[in-house]
C-alpha cells in the first residue's frame, strides 16, 4: 500500500522546479565569473565549463517543461506521472553526462596534486564512470521502449539504486583523495597567499563531493522509502545543477597568489586578481618564485 496518493506529491515536483531555476541563476552567476576572472585558465577546462552550463540550462529547461506538462496541461491526472516523456528521460541522461563530467574534472585534478601521480583513482573511476553512463543509457532506452516513467518502471529499480549509490559512492571517494592530495599540500606551502588558497580549495572540493554525494543518497532513499510517488524529485531533479553549481564554485574559490606556485599547485592556471595578505609593517615575505615584497602597511597587495 503507498504512503500516501501520488497526486499529493505534485507540490514536490513544483518545488523541485523552482529549486532547479534557483541553481540555474546561480550558475549564470558563477559562469560569468569565471570567465571574467580566470582568463588564463587552459582552453579545454574553458571549453568543459561551456558544455557543463549549456547541459545545465537544457537540463532546466527540460525540468521546466515537464512540470508544465504535469502540473498544467494533465493536471490532476495523476497517472501521468507513470507515463514516460521524452523531455523527462531525456533530462534523466542529460544529469547522469553531467556527474561524469564533473567527476572526470575532479580526478583529474586530484591526478596534478598527487605527487606520486597514483592511478588508484583515475583506475577505481573510469569502471564506475562508464557503468553510470550505461545505466543512464539502458534506463532511458527501456523507458522509451516500455512507455513508462524511469523511476516507475519496476524492472529498472535495481539499476536505478545501483546508479544512485555508486554516483554518491564515487563523490564520496573523489572528495577523499582531494582534501587528502590538497592537506599535503598545504603543509608544504611557502607563503601565506598559498596557504589561504589551499585551505579554501580544500574546503570547497569537500563541500562540493558531500552536498552532491548527499543528494545522490536522499534520492535513493526516497526512491525506495516512497515508491511510486513524486517525493524523490526533490533531490532527483537538482543533481544536475547542483553539479554544475558546486563545480563552479570551486573553480571561482581559487585566487591568484604566485603563477609558478598555482601551476605547480594543480593543473588550472590562474590569473585573477591580486592577494590582499596582512603582514607586520616593514617585514619581508619571501615567495616560492624567487620574489621579495616589504610590506610597509597592515595589508599590502603583492
Amino acid at each position: 500500500m503507498l504512503p500516501f496518493p501520488i497526486g499529493i506529491t505534485y507540490g514536490v515536483y513544483f518545488l523541485s522546479t523552482i529549486l532547479c531555476a534557483m541553481f540555474l541563476g546561480l550558475c549564470c552567476m558563477q559562469t560569468f565569473s569565471y570567465f571574467t576572472r580566470y582568463v588564463r585558465d587552459d582552453r579545454w577546462l574553458k571549453t568543459m565549463v561551456a558544455v557543463i552550463f549549456t547541459m545545465n540550462a537544457v537540463q532546466t529547461a527540460l525540468v521546466v517543461h515537464g512540470a508544465y506538462a504535469y502540473l498544467v496541461t494533465h493536471f490532476g491526472d495523476s497517472s501521468m506521472f507513470e507515463v514516460v516523456l521524452p523531455a523527462a528521460s531525456t533530462r534523466f541522461l542529460l544529469s547522469a553526462v553531467v556527474s561524469v563530467c564533473v567527476q572526470g574534472i575532479f580526478v583529474i585534478k586530484a591526478q596534478g596534486l598527487s605527487e606520486t601521480r597514483s592511478r588508484v583513482l583515475p583506475s577505481l573511476w573510469i569502471p564506475l564512470a562508464l557503468f553510470e553512463l550505461g545505466a543512464a543509457i539502458y534506463c532511458v532506452a527501456e523507458s522509451f521502449q516500455s512507455g513508462n516513467n524511469v523511476f516507475f518502471t519496476e524492472s529498472l529499480k535495481g539499476v536505478v539504486v545501483s546508479y544512485l549509490a555508486i554516483m554518491a559512492f564515487v563523490d564520496i571517494t573523489i572528495t577523499f583523495f582531494l582534501a587528502k592530495y590538497l592537506r599535503m599540500l598545504h603543509r608544504q606551502a611557502m607563503t601565506f597567499a598559498l596557504s589561504e588558497m589551499i585551505q579554501r580549495l580544500i574546503i570547497f572540493s569537500m563541500l562540493s563531493g558531500i552536498w552532491t554525494a548527499l543528494f545522490a543518497f536522499l534520492d535513493m532513499i526516497t526512491y525506495l522509502g516512497f515508491p511510486n510517488t513524486g517525493v524523490y524529485a526533490l533531490f532527483d531533479l537538482p543533481l544536475c545543477s547542483l553539479y554544475c553549481s558546486t563545480f563552479l564554485a570551486t573553480l571561482n574559490s581559487r585566487d591568484s597568489g604566485s603563477a609558478s606556485s598555482i601551476r605547480d599547485l594543480s593543473t588550472f592556471k590562474v590569473a585573477s586578481r591580486p592577494v590582499v595578505i596582512s603582514m607586520e609593517r616593514g617585514r619581508y615575505s619571501t615567495f616560492s618564485d624567487g620574489r621579495e615584497s616589504l610590506c610597509t602597511n597592515n595589508s599590502d597587495i603583492v
